[in-house]
């Protein structure tokens, strides 16, 4: 869509983000002045986490539209993604909730991204303390521009956002609405928790617009649970997702969550049980990348805020900035507690593929019903003893030789002493496992 810069706003000395659009994408003055507007549509969004438009313009002497915009460091969703593969779903949690705040931000005053992937979503170096990282929503109201502007691509480059691209988009006939925005949610989760896009036809060597597009508008939308199996990582599913992601891919717009805010309410019950509560980081979870930022342009006039350079120069090379401390751990902080299930119930929220049964205040998973039942029987045990004791107090008195007294004596230890001594036990055993307190 076009190159990008680092430039010095001399008002300020403050460096700042340009981007340059290619002329050829926009060369109808109409759709020139249409970029200008559409590009400060960002400013209307109340949010944090949209990507902050300095200013925006026509350049005089080329004729190029340009943004100026923050500088951030760090890297888009795409490139951690390649880098990392399949996100901890506590990141996973954490990335949707700043990304779907900027989203019902704009889709509560009736804005539409319409080009949501994960290149347009920036996860930048946090500058507040306890904060993992920022995630900055990029091109708010350019796909709009780009689409009515006609540019044709590469096959490599269209590929790009197709992939995102909800059914309604191929038709010009039918509206467009915050649920657009939703379909490239669901697939966007399911690709940070599986690692893997979606589409079967990305997996290919070479991967077919054609193919893409059948699997967009025609195929049947397998399940997350079905088509992770398919890819190898069913493993990487959590209990709940598949209901979740059925209402993100729903060919039918009104079939799907109406908005950013109604699907990550959603999705929270089901990536929240993953979050730990200890304060521990995740075992699995390395740390947060070197933050990189895009090396000064030698083009840049140092007169100019926003000096224009030819759309077809290369982009500048990136390098690593020495970080001031050493980079640490992802650690999301203030999520909400999962709910506890109910004695004899299962529990969603536990482990996932386990049940819970007899939960009880004391959140131990051990049932009572064991040592209830011994306590019963050593009391049966105890009585027989005190039954069979009585009787042989009476017949002790018709014991006249030494054969009827042995008799006598067996009969007393087989049906008092043994059956009492054990019924003692288990009495002492039973009582003691009630009165233990349970993990």
């Amino acid at each position: 869509m076009g190159a990008v810069y680092v430039a010095e706003q001399v008002s300020t000395g403050k460096k700042r983000a340009l981007k340059l659009m290619h002329p050829q994408l926009l060369s109808d003055p109409e759709l020139r002045a249409r970029f200008v507007q559409e590009a400060r549509v960002s400013g209307r969004i109340e949010s944090d986490h949209v990507v902050e438009v300095v200013t925006a313009g026509i350049d005089d002497a080329t004729g190029t539209p340009f943004l100026a915009m923050e500088l951030l460091e760090g890297e888009d969703l795409a490139a951690l993604l390649g880098r990392r593969g399949a996100l901890h779903k506590g990141e996973v949690l954490e990335l949707m909730r700043q990304l779907c705040h900027a989203l019902d931000s704009a889709h509560r005053i009736g804005i539409v991204h319409r080009d949501l992937k994960p290149e347009n979503v920036f996860v930048a170096k946090s500058r507040r303390p306890g904060t993992p990282f920022t995630v900055k929503v990029l091109d708010f109201g350019i796909a709009k521009v780009i689409a009515e502007a006609g540019a044709t691509t590469s096959m490599t480059a269209a590929l790009g956002t197709p992939l995102w691209m909800a059914p309604e988009q191929g038709d010009r006939r039918q509206p467009i609405s915050p649920a657009t925005d939703v379909w490239a949610l669901g697939l966007i989760v399911f690709r940070m928790i599986t690692g893997k896009p979606y589409w079967r036809s990305l997996s290919e060597a070479a991967p077919s617009m054609t193919e893409l597009m059948r699997e967009v508008l025609l195929d049947p939308v397998s399940a997350a649970t079905e088509r992770a199996r398919a890819l190898g990582v069913e493993a990487s599913i959590p209990y709940g997702f598949d209901a979740w992601f059925g209402r993100t891919v729903a060919r039918a717009p009104e079939a799907r969550f109406p908005n950013a805010g109604v699907a990550l309410a959603a999705l929270e019950p089901v990536l929240a049980p993953f979050v730990q509560a200890s304060g521990a980081p995740y075992a699995s979870q390395p740390p947060m990348p070197t933050p990189y930022a895009p090396a000064p342009s030698p083009v840049n006039s140092p007169h100019s805020p926003h000096s224009p350079h030819s759309p077809h120069s290369p982009m500048p090379a990136y390098a690593p900035l020495a970080p001031s401390s050493p980079p640490k751990p992802y650690l999301p902080t203030h999520f909400p507690q999962a709910p506890t299930a109910l004695a004899g119930s299962y529990n969603p929220y536990g482990a996932p593929g386990q049940a819970s049964l007899g939960v009880g205040a004391s959140g131990s998973t051990s049932s009572p019903v064991w040592p209830v039942f011994v306590i019963l029987l050593g009391s049966f045990l105890v009585l027989v003893a005190l039954v069979f004791l009585a009787g042989s107090l009476t017949k002790l008195g018709d014991v006249d030789d030494a054969g009827e007294a042995i008799g006598f004596a067996i009969a007393v230890l087989i049906l008092v002493v043994l059956p009492g001594a054990l019924g003692v036990l288990a009495l002492r055993w039973g009582v003691r496992k009630l009165r233990t307190p349970r993990p």
